[in-house]
């Protein structure tokens, strides 16, 4: 396993828990989401051994509080990381800060096209998951190595497409979980 890649989601927020589009915007994580970051730290550590690891941020907010928290309860408080903007979230545009059951009221018809095809989906004044991957995937032909990156949902979706050939189709439906760490090797997706 020498390219092995940690993906780890931000602790949760509370637009998370409210159903609420995050995206671009910057929200801070709440106490569970703090919770949950202690645990991945905890956990961390067993999974690095004795190798070299990059680590990496999303520079939202969310994304660098979680790292530090990580870092902190992995017994590595003083460990470097850099942010790295392709990492951000996919955006939302308008749709940010509102919940599903908002926009359906608004337009039904953009939430049932955005239905039948989150992939490619474009939200006014967002980007969709393919162009997302796009992105991301610019970047991610760039590194090398070890890395432990703490992103977004979004991130590690298409970080499960291209790395261990998750069809686009069931991307956007896949789970996320705040408190878990996705550990990407072969090809091979493991929840831990």
């Amino acid at each position: 396993m020498r390219d092995v890649l940690l993906l780890i989601r931000h602790g949760q927020t509370d637009w998370n828990l409210e159903g609420r589009f995050q995206g671009a915007r910057e929200v801070p994580i709440n106490a569970v989401g703090r919770e949950q970051a202690r645990r991945n730290g905890r956990v961390l550590p067993s999974l690095l051994g004795e190798h070299d690891w990059q680590f990496v941020a999303s520079p939202l907010g969310r994304a660098q509080e979680t790292m530090r928290i990580i870092l902190e309860n992995a017994g590595r408080p003083d460990q470097p990381f850099v942010t790295h903007d392709p990492l951000k979230e996919v955006c939302f545009g308008a749709w940010e800060a509102r919940t599903l059951k908002e926009l359906r009221e608004a337009d039904p018809e953009a939430v049932a096209t955005r239905k039948r095809d989150k992939w490619n989906y474009v939200p006014p004044e967002g980007e969709s998951y393919a162009m997302l991957a796009e992105r991301f995937g610019e970047w991610f032909k760039t590194r090398q190595g070890r890395q432990v990156i703490v992103a977004h949902g979004g991130i590690t979706r298409v970080a499960l497409h291209l790395l261990s050939g998750m069809p686009s189709a069931s991307v956007p439906q896949f789970f996320i979980p705040h408190d878990r760490i996705i550990a990407i090797f072969d090809g091979k997706a493991l929840v831990i």
